[in-house]
This record gives C-alpha cells, sequence and structure tokens, in this order.
C-alpha cells in the first residue's frame, strides 16, 4: 500500500454490554456504566439524550449486518454504540459497531468496506487503483448493482469492484462468507461476465475488520457455492484482494494486504 487510509467512527461510541440477537439486523444490550465511568464515554448522542438512556435499561440497537456472528454476538460481550437522539417511533434506540473478541475491537458494519474502499480511493493507497482518475458508486449492471466502477487513464479500460466485509478469523484464516450469500456467488458470476465481455476489468476486494488474519479464503462449510463462484471468476480474469484493518474505538484503519487462497 503506498499510505495508509482510515474512516473515523462516529461520535461518541457508547459502552454496551450484549443481551442477546433479536433477529438478523437487531440485538439486545444494556449500557455498561462500569466501561463508561472509566473511559468517561457519555450515555447520549447530542443535545437530546438518548432513547432508553436515561435509565440503564435495555436497549434495541440496529445490527448493521446480517451475518451470523455467533462468535462475536455472545450474551456479555462488551461492545460499542452510536445512540441516537430521542424520536418518538422509532423501532431502535442505536446502532452497535463494535464487538470486543479475543482481546481486539471487531467492527460488525457491513457498510464500512465501500467507505474504506473509497479512502483507499481517496489516498491512492491500493496499487491497483493507485492511478484512477475517478469513481462512480453503485453502477448498474449484470442482474443489478456492482459497488463502484472505477475508471483509468486511457486507453486502460475501467474496473467494477465489488468490496465485502468479513469479521470471521479462525486460526488467522479470515472466512467469507459466514452464512450462505446468493448475492455474493451472483455478484461474482457478474464480474466474471464483465471480464469476458473485454470492455473492463473486475476485483472482489475485502476488508478484514480486524487485524488478526494471515490469509483469506472462502467459507467452503457455509457456502460451497459461493466457493466454487469465486473459483470460477478467478479463473474468468477476476482479480481477487483481500486487507486487514485495525480496529479501534476512534477509527478502523487499512493496515495491509493479505493473500487470497480462491482454488
Amino acid at each position: 500500500m503506498a499510505a495508509p487510509a482510515a474512516v473515523a467512527w462516529p461520535r461518541p461510541l457508547v459502552p454496551v454490554r450484549l443481551v442477546r440477537r433479536v433477529n438478523r439486523f437487531a440485538v439486545e444490550a444494556v449500557l455498561d456504566q462500569a466501561a463508561a465511568s472509566e473511559t468517561g464515554a457519555p450515555a447520549s448522542t447530542g443535545d437530546e439524550p438518548a432513547a432508553g438512556a436515561a435509565v440503564p435499561g435495555l436497549l434495541r440497537l440496529h445490527l448493521p449486518n446480517s451475518g451470523r456472528m455467533g462468535e462475536l454476538l455472545v450474551p456479555g460481550a462488551p461492545g460499542r454504540a452510536r445512540l441516537w437522539a430521542a424520536q418518538p417511533g422509532r423501532r431502535t434506540e442505536g446502532e452497535l459497531l463494535l464487538v470486543r473478541y479475543g482481546g481486539r475491537w471487531v467492527s460488525v458494519d457491513a457498510r464500512m468496506p465501500n467507505r474504506l474502499f473509497e479512502a483507499c480511493l481517496a489516498a491512492r493507497a491500493l496499487p491497483a487503483w493507485a492511478r484512477a482518475v475517478g469513481w462512480q458508486r453503485e453502477v448498474r449492471w449484470g442482474h443489478g448493482r456492482i459497488d463502484f466502477r472505477v475508471d483509468m487513464p486511457a486507453p486502460e479500460p475501467p474496473w467494477l469492484v465489488e468490496a465485502k466485509s468479513c469479521n470471521l478469523v479462525e486460526d488467522g484464516v479470515a472466512l467469507f462468507p459466514d452464512a450462505p450469500t446468493q448475492r455474493g456467488a451472483r455478484h461474482l458470476r457478474d464480474l466474471a461476465a464483465a471480464v469476458a465481455a473485454g470492455e473492463h476489468r473486475a476485483a472482489v476486494v475485502w476488508f478484514v475488520q480486524r487485524d488478526d488474519a494471515q490469509r483469506l479464503e472462502p467459507h467452503r462449510r457455509a457456502d460451497p457455492e459461493f466457493a466454487r463462484a469465486l473459483a470460477e471468476a478467478v479463473a474468468a480474469g477476476v482479480e481477487a484482494h483481500a486487507y486487514r484493518c485495525l480496529v479501534t474505538e476512534d477509527e478502523i484503519r487499512v493496515l495491509d494486504a493479505i493473500p487470497v487462497v480462491a482454488g
């Protein structure tokens, strides 16, 4: 990488303890009063008190990630959440962004990879796209949308890039996905079709939202179809890149590239 790139978390983040996962996109948690006292963290996000934060009761938090994350979302796990200002009728009191696991902070925000990739483009931090002359988000392509179109100096073809989140690491191996993803396999086939058409280059880029991964592999047990689609896409000319990140309570910073074992 030519230069580091980072994205700051919204401030302030409030210490919480997880109670349970409610559904794919919601968890329940309680304010971690002891941690708040140690860090001096407030229990609200703005001029108005956060809904549910006046007393240390149960908070319903949006979970910006549909993955299983069974090892992360355990009762009692420390977390960091952004709480909303009080809004009558809102279904959640905030959103869960970080979970403490294995002595490190892990991001559970699956929206973050798009922000990280764009920050890397702006900083010219990734060698493959260091000479990019512009980019566009959410490009219509194939059966839906692709995260980015990255334009290169003429006569080089533009890139189509999918940015993906990974936060499951076992014995130093980042594994994606942790649950079946038909959408992920479809994206890979769309990228392969774009390369075959001859007018684009294409890549899938993972941001591992923790710092203990040494390589990334498809999670064959969780989704064998995605593993097949990845191997076929790479064989067709789609590039696969992965970067691990350092996650703190202040920011998430892209560290370095790790190999992707697609076959």
